[in-house]
């Protein structure tokens, strides 16, 4: 029987031990990635997951995470979550005690205040100074009011697209972990918190089954990281299974699923991890300017090992 293990993208790696600790005493690979998850979203060094995540446009975090089990397909999602720390563990609870799979916005805050759910303010000294940075050269404006309506006034102003597009150019990035268990159960966790300085309400592939996560015992799991939008269009995550299912390497569907990015010819940059069912990893990227890895963590390893993946560029 194959040892259970643990994959995460690059800034998982100090954090999948606990999930690793977990698999080895017996535990499902459901509660390995949502523990290594919800540490991840702790992390206020990463800008990008969690407390300390950079904020949309008015200033307010919003949070994405889904979580998906390989043996039943269930999943739950939040999207546009606001003030409380772990999405990952709402996303759990409304994959195990709601007929949904996504809530997003108010009805998501709803359904984690109803849980029990803890609150908090994930805004930190340098998402605040970040944020206030982005204001002071952005905007030509002599005080805030409590609304902030002048800032989506300005953003209406604009040709919003390539606007948005120069703001946010590489300020993006997202959590991907993927676990498998002793009976041989998959489960795939993304969290984030977008885009930074989204505009309110957006939401990327995170949230989305099948856009930026996806997972079946019997091929493998895939989960996305970058510019949500492409990945969205392209249902990358369950696209990248299907390769899976059709009979290609776990190397050879990372490396189509970034290939399909690049032909929709349009700005921004996307990542992909990927493990199948027979154990074997592997990760793309279509970003040519940096190193493209992920980490591996059996249930025995002290520390995870760094395993290399491609990069793809463009035809």
């Amino acid at each position: 029987m194959r040892e259970p293990f643990l994959i995460g993208t690059h800034n998982a790696g100090p954090f999948l031990a606990a999930g690793a600790r977990i698999l080895a005493d017996g535990g499902s690979a459901l509660d390995a990635v949502e523990a290594s998850t919800r540490l991840v979203e702790l992390n206020p060094d990463d800008t990008s997951v969690g407390f300390g995540g950079i904020p949309n446009l008015l200033g307010v975090q919003e949070m994405d995470a889904s979580l998906m089990c390989g043996r039943t397909r269930a999943a739950g999602a939040v999207g546009a979550l606001q003030g409380f720390l772990h999405p990952i563990s709402v996303a759990r609870l409304l994959l195990e005690h709601a007929p949904h799979v996504l809530l997003v916005g108010d009805g998501a805050a709803r359904f984690a205040r109803q849980m029990g759910c803890q609150q908090a303010d994930l805004s930190t000294d340098e998402t605040r100074t970040v944020y206030q940075a982005f204001v002071d050269d952005a905007f030509e404006h002599d005080g805030i009011d409590d609304s902030q309506t002048w800032v989506i006034e300005y953003a209406k102003s604009q040709n919003l697209r390539d606007w948005y597009t120069r703001l946010t150019d590489d300020q993006h990035g997202t959590v991907n972990i993927q676990a498998v268990d002793r009976h041989g159960d998959i489960a795939c966790a993304v969290s984030t918190s977008g885009t930074a300085l989204k505009f309110p309400g957006r939401l990327g592939d995170s949230p989305l089954i099948g856009a930026g996560n996806y997972c079946d015992n019997r091929y493998g799991a895939a989960a996305c990281t970058g510019r949500g939008e492409l990945s969205t269009r392209n249902a990358t995550a369950r696209t990248a299974v299907l390769y899976l299912q059709f009979g290609m390497s776990v190397a050879e569907a990372a490396r189509r699923a970034m290939e399909d990015i690049h032909e929709l010819g349009t700005f921004g940059g996307m990542s992909c991890l990927l493990m199948d069912a027979a154990g074997n990893t592997a990760s793309a990227t279509t970003n040519v300017d940096r190193k493209n890895y992920h980490w591996y963590q059996a249930a025995s390893m002290s520390a995870p090992e760094q395993r290399e993946g491609v990069t793809v560029a463009a035809a």
